[in-house]
């Protein structure tokens, strides 16, 4: 069998018996993110009759410019700026939580409804949660710039040279033969930018494991522990991309089965990572004081 067969079969075992509180959890979770969106609509809703995240005609003067820039208007925009907050402050430990539960699960637990609230139980284990999301949140952007300024760029460039009307067929030749370029090293840069960030993988389950360890401690053990395997974690959750494009055609109730095994093996395969770099750190710190 597959090292990825073993993960997967292994993240199976794990949700036998319980696959039924595995579905209960995750919908749980996915209808509180879907709550605070319906009630972002409601209260834009009743600022205007047909709220817009786009663009809207016959505004008035003074919001012309956030209209332009943002698509909303001063009420509508902070409206989404308190949804968004919202959103990040009770969502953002919720999802930890749900780490935590399937976490629990795959070590042939039998995790309780209430660890979806593991992060609400005290106010450490919330301001860990909060900013660990923050830590990683910029540290993906920081990496995002690092890794795909340059397509971007090269891509920008080339598209603006394609809408100036007076340009010369040579160069709208190199323009276009650009933008194939830039697009082609955009795609590689975003696979290699997705691989890169899995450095981060492990943190949030190390903060579910432990209250001891700190945010700045589990990211640091994140890398040290991905060190070699972040490959291996991105062709493992693009293993069950097959299962999401089939989502549609279910009307989306697959998703119900899927989510749970997909976040049960990133749990497993999580789970093998942090064992494996704890034995092999012993390992060496056991032979080196042999041979001393």
């Amino acid at each position: 069998m597959s090292f990825y067969g073993s993960i997967k079969k292994n993240a199976k075992a794990a949700l036998k018996g319980r696959r039924g509180a595995a579905v209960g959890a995750t919908l749980f979770v996915m209808c509180a993110g879907a709550s605070l969106k319906s009630l972002e609509f409601v209260f834009l809703r009743m600022l205007a009759p047909q709220p817009s995240y786009y663009w809207l005609s016959g505004t008035a003067e003074h919001a012309y410019f956030l209209r332009v820039f943002f698509g909303q208007s001063p009420q509508e925009l902070l409206v989404t700026g308190l949804a968004a907050a919202l959103y990040f402050l009770l969502l953002v430990p919720l999802i930890l939580g749900g780490a935590r539960w399937y976490y629990v699960l795959i070590q042939g637990e039998r995790p309780r409804f209430a660890e979806l609230f593991y992060f609400f139980k005290s106010a450490r284990r919330y301001g860990r949660a909060i900013w660990h999301n923050l830590q990683i949140t910029l540290r993906s952007l920081a990496w995002g710039l690092v890794f795909l300024s340059l397509p971007a760029g090269l891509l920008s460039v080339c598209v603006r040279f394609l809408l100036i009307d007076s340009i010369t067929r040579a160069t709208r030749v190199i323009a276009s033969v650009g933008i194939v370029v830039a697009l082609g090293l955009l795609v590689m840069m975003m696979v290699l930018y997705a691989i890169h960030i899995n450095r981060y993988a492990l943190s949030g389950y190390l903060l579910c494991e432990s209250d001891d360890i700190t945010v700045r401690q589990a990211l640091k053990a994140s890398i040290r522990y991905t060190k070699g395997y972040r490959g291996v974690k991105f062709l493992f959750t693009l293993s069950f991309v097959g299962w999401y494009l089939l989502a549609p055609v279910t009307l989306f109730i697959a998703l119900i089965f899927v989510l749970p095994y997909h976040i049960a093996g990133e749990c497993v395969l999580a789970r093998y990572l942090v064992e494996k770099s704890r034995a092999e750190r012993v390992g060496v710190t056991r032979e080196f004081g042999g041979a001393a």
